[in-house]
Protein backbone atom coordinates (compact mmCIF):
# COMPACT_ATOMS: atom_id res chain seq x y z
CA UNK A 1 0.00 0.00 0.00
CA UNK A 2 1.40 3.46 -0.99
CA UNK A 3 2.50 5.51 2.24
CA UNK A 4 1.75 9.02 3.36
CA UNK A 5 4.86 9.61 5.15
CA UNK A 6 4.77 12.61 7.26
CA UNK A 7 7.92 14.20 8.80
CA UNK A 8 7.50 16.58 11.90
CA UNK A 9 9.33 17.78 14.81
CA UNK A 10 8.58 20.25 18.02
CA UNK A 11 11.98 22.05 16.74
CA UNK A 12 14.56 23.63 14.33
CA UNK A 13 17.54 22.03 13.56
CA UNK A 14 16.40 18.74 14.34
CA UNK A 15 17.15 16.57 11.40
CA UNK A 16 13.59 16.71 10.05
CA UNK A 17 14.28 18.15 6.37
CA UNK A 18 16.97 15.58 6.18
CA UNK A 19 15.09 12.68 7.03
CA UNK A 20 12.13 13.71 4.39
CA UNK A 21 14.82 13.62 1.98
CA UNK A 22 16.43 10.32 2.95
CA UNK A 23 12.41 8.70 2.93
CA UNK A 24 12.34 10.18 -0.53
CA UNK A 25 15.83 8.78 -1.79
CA UNK A 26 14.50 5.50 0.25
CA UNK A 27 11.45 5.47 -1.95
CA UNK A 28 13.16 6.39 -5.53
CA UNK A 29 16.04 3.61 -4.80
CA UNK A 30 12.72 1.09 -4.21
CA UNK A 31 11.76 1.69 -7.98
CA UNK A 32 9.03 4.35 -6.73
CA UNK A 33 8.43 7.90 -7.88
CA UNK A 34 7.51 9.86 -5.20
CA UNK A 35 5.03 13.24 -4.37
CA UNK A 36 6.85 15.33 -2.30
CA UNK A 37 5.72 18.52 -0.84
CA UNK A 38 7.71 20.97 0.99
CA UNK A 39 5.86 23.10 3.50
CA UNK A 40 8.96 25.36 4.09
CA UNK A 41 7.49 28.26 1.76
CA UNK A 42 10.92 30.35 2.64
CA UNK A 43 14.12 28.42 2.60
CA UNK A 44 12.83 25.17 0.57
CA UNK A 45 15.24 23.20 1.22
CA UNK A 46 14.08 20.10 0.52
CA UNK A 47 12.39 21.24 -3.01
CA UNK A 48 15.99 22.85 -3.89
CA UNK A 49 17.22 18.78 -3.55
CA UNK A 50 14.19 17.80 -6.02
CA UNK A 51 12.85 19.75 -8.87
CA UNK A 52 9.95 18.36 -9.06
CA UNK A 53 8.89 18.92 -5.13
CA UNK A 54 5.57 20.97 -4.50
CA UNK A 55 5.85 23.77 -2.24
CA UNK A 56 3.09 24.77 -0.39
CA UNK A 57 2.19 27.40 1.96
CA UNK A 58 0.07 26.12 4.63
CA UNK A 59 -1.07 30.03 5.54
CA UNK A 60 -2.82 29.79 2.19
CA UNK A 61 -6.37 28.29 1.82
CA UNK A 62 -5.25 27.04 -1.11
CA UNK A 63 -1.89 25.56 -0.56
CA UNK A 64 -3.36 23.77 2.45
CA UNK A 65 -6.56 21.74 -0.33
CA UNK A 66 -3.66 21.02 -2.87
CA UNK A 67 -1.67 19.24 0.08
CA UNK A 68 -4.30 17.34 1.25
CA UNK A 69 -6.14 16.25 -1.76
CA UNK A 70 -3.16 15.62 -3.23
CA UNK A 71 -2.13 13.14 -0.10
CA UNK A 72 -5.24 11.53 0.01
CA UNK A 73 -5.55 11.21 -3.73
CA UNK A 74 -5.41 7.42 -5.02
CA UNK A 75 -2.54 6.57 -6.44
CA UNK A 76 0.25 4.21 -6.21
CA UNK A 77 3.10 7.15 -5.57
CA UNK A 78 4.39 7.09 -2.27
CA UNK A 79 4.41 10.83 -0.52
CA UNK A 80 6.69 12.67 1.44
CA UNK A 81 6.00 15.76 3.10
CA UNK A 82 8.79 18.14 4.72
CA UNK A 83 6.39 19.50 7.76
CA UNK A 84 8.18 22.71 8.41
CA UNK A 85 8.63 23.25 11.98
CA UNK A 86 6.90 26.65 12.34
CA UNK A 87 4.04 25.27 10.41
CA UNK A 88 3.76 21.78 12.52
CA UNK A 89 1.31 22.93 14.76
CA UNK A 90 -1.06 24.23 12.21
CA UNK A 91 -0.16 20.84 9.97
CA UNK A 92 -1.60 18.55 12.55
CA UNK A 93 -4.64 20.97 13.57
CA UNK A 94 -5.32 20.32 9.73
CA UNK A 95 -4.50 16.43 9.69
CA UNK A 96 -7.45 16.41 12.39
CA UNK A 97 -9.99 18.78 11.28
CA UNK A 98 -10.16 17.52 7.65
CA UNK A 99 -10.48 14.25 8.86
CA UNK A 100 -7.14 13.12 6.57
CA UNK A 101 -6.33 9.81 8.34
CA UNK A 102 -9.43 8.02 7.71
CA UNK A 103 -9.94 9.30 3.94
CA UNK A 104 -6.28 8.11 3.09
CA UNK A 105 -7.37 4.96 4.98
CA UNK A 106 -9.90 4.67 2.45
CA UNK A 107 -8.32 5.44 -0.88
CA UNK A 108 -5.87 2.86 0.30
CA UNK A 109 -2.93 4.77 1.61
CA UNK A 110 -1.38 4.41 4.90
CA UNK A 111 -0.83 7.50 6.62
CA UNK A 112 2.41 7.63 8.82
CA UNK A 113 3.96 10.27 11.23
CA UNK A 114 7.92 10.30 11.69
CA UNK A 115 8.60 12.28 14.43
CA UNK A 116 12.15 13.72 15.27
CA UNK A 117 12.16 13.58 19.28
CA UNK A 118 15.63 16.11 21.04
CA UNK A 119 16.65 16.34 24.32
CA UNK A 120 14.11 18.44 25.31
CA UNK A 121 11.27 17.90 27.67
CA UNK A 122 8.67 19.64 25.95
CA UNK A 123 9.63 17.62 22.87
CA UNK A 124 9.28 14.18 24.40
CA UNK A 125 5.92 15.08 25.77
CA UNK A 126 4.79 16.72 22.41
CA UNK A 127 5.48 12.96 20.80
CA UNK A 128 3.70 11.42 23.24
CA UNK A 129 1.00 13.42 22.91
CA UNK A 130 0.71 13.24 19.33
CA UNK A 131 1.11 9.79 19.17
CA UNK A 132 -2.01 9.22 21.18
CA UNK A 133 -4.28 12.37 19.82
CA UNK A 134 -3.46 10.16 16.09
CA UNK A 135 -3.96 6.86 17.82
CA UNK A 136 -5.94 5.89 14.02
CA UNK A 137 -2.45 6.77 12.47
CA UNK A 138 1.06 5.09 12.48
CA UNK A 139 3.63 6.59 14.16
CA UNK A 140 7.45 6.40 14.23
CA UNK A 141 9.61 7.34 16.75
CA UNK A 142 13.29 8.84 15.27
CA UNK A 143 16.11 9.36 17.01
CA UNK A 144 18.57 11.44 15.59
CA UNK A 145 22.08 10.83 17.24
CA UNK A 146 23.62 13.78 16.01
CA UNK A 147 21.37 16.00 18.32
CA UNK A 148 23.11 16.11 21.71
CA UNK A 149 22.23 13.22 23.83
CA UNK A 150 19.56 13.76 26.75
CA UNK A 151 19.91 14.27 29.96
CA UNK A 152 19.40 11.48 33.08
CA UNK A 153 16.54 13.44 34.32
CA UNK A 154 15.01 13.37 31.11
CA UNK A 155 15.38 9.43 30.26
CA UNK A 156 14.45 8.77 33.46
CA UNK A 157 10.53 10.63 32.85
CA UNK A 158 7.69 9.05 31.77
CA UNK A 159 7.87 10.17 28.56
CA UNK A 160 11.25 9.09 27.36
CA UNK A 161 9.91 5.34 28.68
CA UNK A 162 7.28 5.37 26.49
CA UNK A 163 8.55 6.78 23.67
CA UNK A 164 11.88 4.07 24.07
CA UNK A 165 9.13 1.02 24.16
CA UNK A 166 7.44 2.26 20.95
CA UNK A 167 7.58 -0.69 18.18
CA UNK A 168 8.45 1.68 15.55
CA UNK A 169 11.16 3.39 15.36
CA UNK A 170 14.19 4.80 13.13
CA UNK A 171 17.99 6.03 14.35
CA UNK A 172 19.45 8.83 11.91
CA UNK A 173 23.44 7.69 12.83
CA UNK A 174 25.56 10.84 13.75
CA UNK A 175 27.13 11.77 10.35
CA UNK A 176 30.72 12.02 10.46
CA UNK A 177 32.06 16.06 10.04
CA UNK A 178 33.64 15.41 6.38
CA UNK A 179 30.47 14.67 4.86
CA UNK A 180 28.18 17.02 6.42
CA UNK A 181 29.38 19.69 3.69
CA UNK A 182 28.33 16.90 1.08
CA UNK A 183 24.70 16.00 2.34
CA UNK A 184 23.87 19.41 2.65
CA UNK A 185 24.60 20.02 -0.69
CA UNK A 186 20.88 20.05 -2.68
CA UNK A 187 22.98 19.07 -5.85
CA UNK A 188 23.76 15.95 -4.44
CA UNK A 189 21.70 12.87 -5.31
CA UNK A 190 22.04 10.39 -1.94
CA UNK A 191 20.46 7.96 -4.66
CA UNK A 192 22.82 8.19 -6.81
CA UNK A 193 25.71 7.92 -4.32
CA UNK A 194 24.62 4.77 -3.22
CA UNK A 195 24.33 3.46 -6.63
CA UNK A 196 27.86 4.40 -7.65
CA UNK A 197 30.12 1.35 -7.81
CA UNK A 198 32.29 1.27 -4.37
CA UNK A 199 36.22 0.48 -5.43
CA UNK A 200 39.69 1.19 -4.27
CA UNK A 201 40.57 0.97 -8.43
CA UNK A 202 37.81 3.71 -9.64
CA UNK A 203 38.99 7.51 -8.63
CA UNK A 204 36.88 9.31 -11.09
CA UNK A 205 33.54 9.37 -9.05
CA UNK A 206 32.75 12.11 -6.56
CA UNK A 207 33.80 10.86 -3.70
CA UNK A 208 36.92 9.15 -2.43
CA UNK A 209 36.62 5.21 -1.44
CA UNK A 210 37.09 6.06 1.95
CA UNK A 211 34.26 8.99 2.16
CA UNK A 212 32.10 6.74 -0.23
CA UNK A 213 33.00 3.79 2.18
CA UNK A 214 32.29 6.45 5.60
CA UNK A 215 28.69 7.59 3.76
CA UNK A 216 27.39 4.17 2.94
CA UNK A 217 28.30 3.24 6.62
CA UNK A 218 25.95 6.18 7.67
CA UNK A 219 23.05 5.82 5.06
CA UNK A 220 22.62 2.15 4.70
CA UNK A 221 21.25 1.55 8.89
CA UNK A 222 18.92 4.41 8.35
CA UNK A 223 17.80 2.72 4.91
CA UNK A 224 17.69 -0.27 7.21
CA UNK A 225 15.49 1.44 9.89
CA UNK A 226 13.37 2.76 7.26
CA UNK A 227 12.73 -0.62 5.66
CA UNK A 228 11.92 -1.97 8.77
CA UNK A 229 9.40 0.13 9.87
CA UNK A 230 7.67 0.39 7.11
CA UNK A 231 7.83 -3.25 6.54
CA UNK A 232 5.54 -3.14 9.68
CA UNK A 233 3.00 -0.53 9.04
CA UNK A 234 0.64 -3.20 7.46
CA UNK A 235 0.39 -4.66 10.73
CA UNK A 236 -0.19 -1.63 11.94
CA UNK A 237 -2.34 -0.67 9.92
CA UNK A 238 -4.81 -3.70 9.82
CA UNK A 239 -4.99 -3.21 14.03
CA UNK A 240 -5.97 0.48 13.82
CA UNK A 241 -8.17 -0.54 10.62
CA UNK A 242 -9.91 -3.50 13.21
Amino acid sequence: MPVAAMVCSLHAHSGKTLLARVLAEHFILSGGAPHIFDTDALERRLAACFPDALVVDLAQVPDQMLLFDSLVWPSPAPRVVDVAHQTARPFLKLLRETDFVAEARANGIVPVLFYIADRDRRSREEAVALRDAFDDCAFVVVENEFLPRPGAALRAGDAWQTLAAHPLRVTMPRLVDDLVELIEDPRCSLSALIRAPLSRNDQGGDLSFDAASAFRAWLMPLFRDIHHALANLDATAEALAD
